[in-house]
């Protein structure tokens, strides 16, 4: 009998296990070897569809293909294969292996491992040593009957060859004892305390490195063209890609002052290349080049021969607005095929045949990328989005406007950046121009372990004192101010800067200004929104730029939410801030005067809005507020101690140590979780957190203690409630549905790549690059939307699934505006609630 891992319909080829099993090892074993254990992974690959050689699985594909002799039963094929379990027999191979006398580092390599084989296609991730209910999934499954797990079924009908090959790896394994200094390592940096965690990524990372080996694999086998498309085997030409970048900032002048300073930055970042630092900071002000300065830190360090190899560069950021304008200006420097973006997802995490082939893992030499994506592929469910945690080794991690990061997930970065520059050869270089003290924070949940000289800027306050290009004017009021005072002092300004930009902190706030702004008529008034596809904003921030250019100034009042505060590039006469965290108010800041065009300070003016009511969901807002409002108490008693600026490193400093202090609980990614443990009849809330689930996870641990039963889950070296852990995790509390808009310009032609994609959908004989275009242009016209937004649009039948069960949705054009983006109701109505 012909033992067969998969089957291609369209040829009629089949993939015998001992290739997938083989060539899965191959791959896997390159993945791991990046942080020094490379037996691990080809042990990973040739063991995780060992199950594979089952007469059950065999009769399911033979049954679903046709090869039986019968008519194929093609249902079947729609059916997820891991339903016929082929993955636990080779965790149990693995697991037999510890014995009594077995040491607690094996023991725990040996968990490790044999979690990622057993949970390689389950829809949560890595299943829980021990859950909240003081259970082991884990061992269920490691201790499943030999009649259902098939173990030694496949071990007596295997090749002989792999089961030779992986007994060989076992004893070289434990010869070489690769796993030990990884293990010891983490455990003598870290002491007692931050162990467990860390063993956690770890896990996940051994995991995401056979996730991807064997998607790769079974991609490739059912569609060979796609192999041709991946960077596995060549590395990026780094001395020529750094040899282009400096070809073109040859072109840039420093005849500004402003162009001077941005130059001393990059002239900074270039000689810092070498240093042997993995934590570095870039404290560079609004408007001081970031982007390409740190490109050229990176550059310069992947090319170089005296640091550790660089497979890639990854650029992460908070918002897609910025991604879009930084990843073009990279792209037209470094080369399309050079730069990958990835920030919408537009179908759900379904492990179908066409997502697998779709999705991304960042196989390119530089990727730009979401913080939300960034801290998916470390701690969210599923299997789409950790097959890219591999892909952070051996990496130069650049985190633009890092003071965007999510309170809740401060502990959980700087554990993941530690580990990540630590054991997983990476360099991560913060770059924002107000600096989160995140190594200040609780040391026993994970500060961020930043060296004593960080800062890749020779002179960082001598820095931010030369690009101090505005003044921010505090104008709160004990009555506060309406909106039609707002836009009065909004035309005021506008006549004595020709350009104003005004910052909402909601979308409800920032329409109701438009509106009252564009009613009169007088000029022009640009409303932005992430209600809008990033091609439509595109389009209105080249029309603001192209407006508010000092070489032909036009009178312009631009509305809008938070998202133009973070490396927009645009430069605005005044600015007018919705009172916020010091930190928002500094980036606004940074839209103002920006390429120092003005030889005197610009103003940007701190209001109160009375009409703009922050709402539960918003609570960072009201609490960033509310430390600024006491921070300009401060200031206004003794400016002396603020540097008589509000602009200040001691502005700054004094309001993160406020903001943290009040959100310190927040930090460790609290849950409440809801258990039903085995002595009592109903749920019971428990408070926990991502921190102790993912490391000691005491909770479990004591409710097993307290269980009347089984208590073996007590002896695991490894307790971590990882699938718990990562069901919880959101990096926006709500998780956001794509949404293809037909927006529609002289440029652009959304409807038309509605209709292109659908018959992508129907039409099976489409060629993968053609589909593969499609969507990264669909990135282009998506607007993610919250769960009570899709729930209305798809009541009022606004939206509809391209093809059924395609996963993707698009947006009737009813329901897309110009000014507003995405409307509730039908442009044909009037009425309108912001979303």
């Amino acid at each position: 009998m012909k033992y067969i891992a998969h089957y291609r319909q369209h040829d009629q080829t089949a993939q015998p296990v001992i290739d997938h099993l083989c060539e899965t090892a191959d791959l896997c074993e390159k993945f791991t070897a990046k942080i020094g254990l490379p037996i691990s992974g080809r042990l990973l690959g040739l063991l995780h569809d060992l199950g594979k050689y089952s007469d059950a699985f065999q009769k399911f594909i033979y049954d679903a293909t046709g090869l039986n002799g019968e008519k194929a039963q093609k249902d079947s094929l729609t059916q997820p294969s891991h339903e016929r379990d082929h993955a636990t027999a080779g965790a149990q191979y693995l697991w037999k292996r510890i014995t009594p006398e077995t040491q607690r580092t094996t023991k725990i390599h040996i968990q490790a491992l044999s979690a990622a084989i057993i949970s390689h296609h389950t829809r949560s991730g890595i299943t829980d040593f021990i859950n909240l209910q003081g259970v082991s999934p884990f061992l269920s499954r490691i201790q499943k009957a030999d009649q259902n797990s098939y173990l030694s079924e496949s071990l007596s009908k295997a090749d002989v060859t792999i089961i030779t090959q992986i007994d060989q790896l076992l004893a070289k394994l434990e010869r070489h004892a690769e796993y030990k200094t990884r293990i010891s390592a983490i455990h003598k940096e870290l002491g007692r305390e931050l162990f467990p965690f860390h063993i956690a990524l770890y896990t996940r990372f051994l995991f995401s490195c056979l996730l991807d080996a064997d998607r790769i694999n079974t991609i490739d086998f059912e569609d060979p063209s796609k192999a041709a498309m991946r960077n596995l085997i060549s590395k990026p030409d780094w001395a020529t890609l750094r040899e282009r970048f400096e070809q073109h900032i040859k072109k840039f002048t420093t005849y500004t002052s402003i162009n001077q300073i941005r130059y001393n930055i990059s002239e900074d970042c270039r000689n810092a290349a070498e240093r042997p630092e993995r934590i570095l900071t870039l404290p560079v002000p609004t408007g001081g080049g970031k982007t390409l300065a740190s490109l050229r830190f990176a550059l310069h360090r992947a090319a170089s021969t005296n640091t550790h190899p660089v497979d890639r560069i990854i650029y992460i950021l908070p918002y897609t607005t910025i991604i879009e304008q930084n990843a073009g200006e990279v792209r037209d420097i470094l080369g399309e095929q050079n730069v990958l973006e990835h920030h919408s997802n537009l179908s759900d995490d379904k492990d179908t045949k066409n997502n697998r082939i779709l999705s991304e893992n960042w196989d390119a030499p530089v990727v730009f990328t979401t913080i939300v994506q960034f801290l998916d592929a470390l701690y969210s469910s599923g299997t789409k989005s950790a097959r890219r945690m591999h892909q952070m080794s051996n990496t130069i991690l650049i985190f633009d406007e890092i003071q965007c990061l999510p309170i809740k997930t401060v502990h959980l970065f700087n554990n993941a950046i530690n580990f990540l520059t630590s054991q997983a050869n990476s360099t991560a270089v913060l770059c924002t121009a107000t600096m989160p003290l995140l190594d200040k924070v609780a040391q026993k949940h994970g500060h961020l372990r930043i060296p004593e000289n960080s800062s890749i800027i020779s002179e960082p306050q001598a820095l931010s004192q030369n690009l101090r290009r505005t003044e921010i004017i505090d104008l709160t009021r004990i009555g506060k101010w309406s909106n039609k005072e707002i836009t009065a002092f909004a035309r005021e300004k506008q006549s004595e800067h020709q350009s104003v930009l005004i910052v909402c902190n909601t979308k409800d706030s920032a329409r109701n200004i438009f509106d009252l702004l564009k009613s009169e008529k007088n000029y022009p008034v640009v409303h932005l929104s992430t209600n809008m596809c990033p091609a439509h904003r595109q389009q209105k921030i080249a029309f603001i730029r192209q407006t508010i250019d000092p070489k032909n100034s036009q009178p312009l009042i631009c509305v809008s939410t938070q998202l133009i505060e973070a490396g927009v590039d645009l430069d605005f006469g005044c600015v007018i801030r919705s009172i916020a965290g010091l930190d928002s108010i500094i980036q606004a800041a940074g839209r103002c005067n920006r390429h120092g065009h003005h030889l005197e300070k610009k103003p940007v003016y701190i209001l109160n809005f009375s009409e703009e009511n922050i709402p539960a969901a918003l609570a960072e807002i009201q609490v960033g507020q509310d430390v600024t409002e006491r921070v300009l108490r401060e200031y206004h008693n003794n400016p002396v101690k603020f540097d008589n600026s509000l602009l200040s490193e001691a502005a700054m400093t004094r309001y993160y140590e406020y903001y943290f202090y009040d959100r310190a609980c927040l930090m460790t990614y609290p849950v409440f979780a809801r258990s039903r443990p085995e002595h009592q009849k109903t749920e019971v809330s428990q408070n926990t957190s991502l921190i102790h689930l993912l490391g000691a996870n005491q909770l479990s641990h004591d409710e097993c203690e307290q269980r009347g039963s089984d208590k073996a889950p007590l002896n695991l070296p490894l307790q971590q409630a990882h699938s718990t852990a990562a069901e919880a995790f959101r990096v926006i509390d709500a998780p956001t549905q794509g949404i293809i808009v037909p927006y529609n310009s002289k440029e652009h032609n959304g409807s038309k790549l509605i209709s292109e994609l659908a018959a992508c959908y129907q039409n099976e004989n489409i060629p993968l690059p053609q589909k593969i275009k499609l969507h990264k242009q669909a990135q282009k016209f998506t607007v993610n939307a919250f769960p009570h937004i899709v729930k209305k649009l798809t009541e009022s039948r606004a939206i509809s699934e391209i093809h059924p069960e395609s996963g993707i949705f698009e947006l009737a054009p009813a329901h897309y505006s110009e000014d507003y983006g995405i409307t509730l109701k039908a442009l044909s109505e009037t009425y309108y609630t912001g979303i």
